[in-house]
């Protein structure tokens, strides 16, 4: 039976043929030899920050929840992101089912200084060339639908590209393939992307299988609400924590931001 993510990635070759045929290879390529060197996102992630590393999420909207935010203002969002001092920032660029663009991508690397995830659904070399040609400082690959040769191909193409992959994994079978790919920026998301569910107790587990592994970069990603949350994950050995929803929905973007990073008025006054 088809999911979401199926028709997705179904859509996405038709997006993929597209872009093709308005920028071919040769031009992505050409734009390469003139961009700005990657951003070195694991020495960022592992260096001692004031405060948790947070990649804030630029999303629009979810197939599962629909429109997240009122007055979208890509730019606005990315600048808040960054004076408040997330460690990088997510820029979704699907723009079919999250309401996305790679131009949110390009004009943000004129706007922050702060390294940008191109976060989409990448299974073509072709995309990871795009990923780097609008300024991505890494790129993000879906473990579940990709088989293991090809997501080995697709981070070994980014690392001679000169940037990472963020291989996201949600069960077993996803950190088998990961782990065969070498994968150094490992990513577990507590939601399952073919019924929009989210539950922590899915990085609780992977963790688990990942103890005794050294050399990784471990990234949380969804179902992170609450200050607390960071605190049980960090304790159990997560460097970072991907968060879009809860920052998207919040009153204030600032105030939530430095609340999960353990800046807040509360943290500070406790």
């Amino acid at each position: 039976m088809r999911n979401i993510l199926d028709t997705i990635f179904e859509h996405k070759k038709d997006d993929v043929a597209s872009a093709q045929r308005q920028r071919p290879l040769s031009e992505l390529k050409g734009r390469l030899s003139t961009a700005v060197a990657a951003q070195d996102i694991l020495k960022i992630l592992s260096e001692t920050r004031n405060g948790s590393n947070i990649i804030a999420e630029i999303k629009r909207r979810t197939p599962f929840k629909g429109d997240l935010v009122e007055d979208f203002d890509a730019m606005q969002i990315a600048k808040e992101y960054a004076d408040n001092g997330a460690a990088a920032i997510s820029i979704l660029t699907d723009s079919e089912f999250f309401g996305g663009s790679l131009d949110y991508l390009e004009q943000a690397k004129q706007e922050v200084t702060v390294p940008l995830l191109r976060k989409d659904f990448i299974y073509t070399e072709y995309q990871v060339y795009e990923s780097r040609a609008f300024g991505a400082d890494f790129y993000l690959l879906i473990a579940t639908s990709l088989d293991k040769n090809q997501l080995k191909d697709l981070l070994e193409l980014g690392k001679e590209l000169g940037f990472t992959a963020l291989v996201e994994t949600h069960n077993e079978k996803d950190l088998e393939k990961a782990l065969y790919a070498d994968a150094k920026l490992l990513g577990i998301n507590n939601r399952d992307l073919t019924t929009g569910k989210t539950d922590l107790a899915v990085s609780r587990r992977l963790l688990n299988q990942l103890k005794g592994l050294g050399g990784l970069c471990l990234v949380c990603e969804s179902g992170i609400h609450e200050r607390a949350d960071i605190e049980e994950f960090e304790g159990l050995g997560m460097h970072a924590f991907l968060i879009g929803e809860s920052l998207m929905k919040a009153g204030s973007i600032s105030e939530k931001l430095q609340e999960l990073r353990g800046h807040d008025k509360t943290s500070v006054s406790g």
